[in-house]
């Protein structure tokens, strides 16, 4: 049984069967692999919380927030809303008796936005006419928490299946592994050669050589290689425009992604998506 498969499979039908908007949470990416096969799922599908997540400042406070958002879990599944007002439950996931991450299925309006659009606005300064304007694309109903407790519940087991089958020793990992596993985790976002270096103290020469001699690729080609495999997957099933997946997968312009998508792909990023959405139909 191919446990990744089966996980992206139940995700696709809780989102076109079910209407849920799922997203992945998972904390320790080192064990619970997200990229390539689960990228879609990785991310807040809607143009508000893409958005809000264009502003540095803003993504990195939203990174911060997970961790708090665990320890709530510890609870059990809730209902909340984010500091930027979009309400979501979220359920935890669990591996070897410990949380490892959690699910949120969002994408919903609180009953009172102003007060969230506008601190928003004044701590990461995102301009509030924009959230105004994209915030009614959030959706107005939230469901029944006990229709989705029988929806969620099973795919939390099966990414808790999934994460005793792809768990590792770090300890039994050479360098290589270890910041390839870093890149990994981190490749959406804004990291740099000096980020690798300064979080495994070593050289920027040795770094170099490292993926040189076992990568057989520079950092730069392999950061944008998984960044590229990350839009082909967000291409075939997030319902988002090449902007917002330009940005969703690490590129600060979507014509430059454009640029590099073509030159690796053969094709533009609205031809491929057009190309596969046909295949998949």
């Amino acid at each position: 049984m191919d446990t990744i498969t089966d996980i992206k499979n139940y995700i696709l039908y809780l989102k076109t069967q079910c209407g849920l908007a799922v997203t992945l949470h998972p904390l320790e990416k080192e064990h619970l692999i997200v990229p390539s096969e689960l990228i879609a799922f990785n991310i807040h599908e809607n143009s508000y919380c893409i958005y809000v997540k264009t502003h540095p400042a803003a993504q990195k406070h939203c990174a911060e927030r997970q961790r708090k958002i665990l320890e709530k879990c510890k609870e059990g599944s809730f209902c909340g809303t984010c500091y930027a007002g979009v309400r979501e439950y979220i359920y935890p996931i669990r591996g070897q008796e410990r949380l490892i991450g959690f699910i949120s299925v969002g994408g919903y309006q609180c009953e009172a936005p102003n007060s969230y659009i506008r601190r928003t606005e004044e701590r990461f300064s995102v301009p509030a006419e924009q959230l105004d304007a994209l915030y009614p694309s959030l959706k107005k109903e939230i469901p029944d928490k006990r229709r989705i407790d029988t929806l969620l519940n099973p795919l939390c087991l099966m990414l808790e299946l999934a994460y005793f089958k792809t768990e590792t020793r770090e300890g039994s990992e050479n360098l290589t592994d270890r910041v390839v596993r870093y890149i990994r985790q981190y490749h959406t976002q804004n990291i740099t050669v000096e980020d690798i270096c300064r979080h495994f103290g070593c050289s920027r020469s040795r770094i170099s050589h490292l993926f040189k001699s076992h990568v057989g690729k520079s950092f730069r080609e392999f950061l944008t290689d998984l960044r590229i495999e990350d839009a082909k997957e967000l291409l075939k099933y997030a319902e988002l425009n090449i902007t917002e997946i330009a940005y969703s997968v690490g590129f600060g312009d979507s014509n430059y992604f454009s640029s590099v998508f073509k030159s690796r792909v053969g094709m533009s990023p609205l031809a491929y998506q057009k190309a596969t959405n046909r295949s998949r139909s």
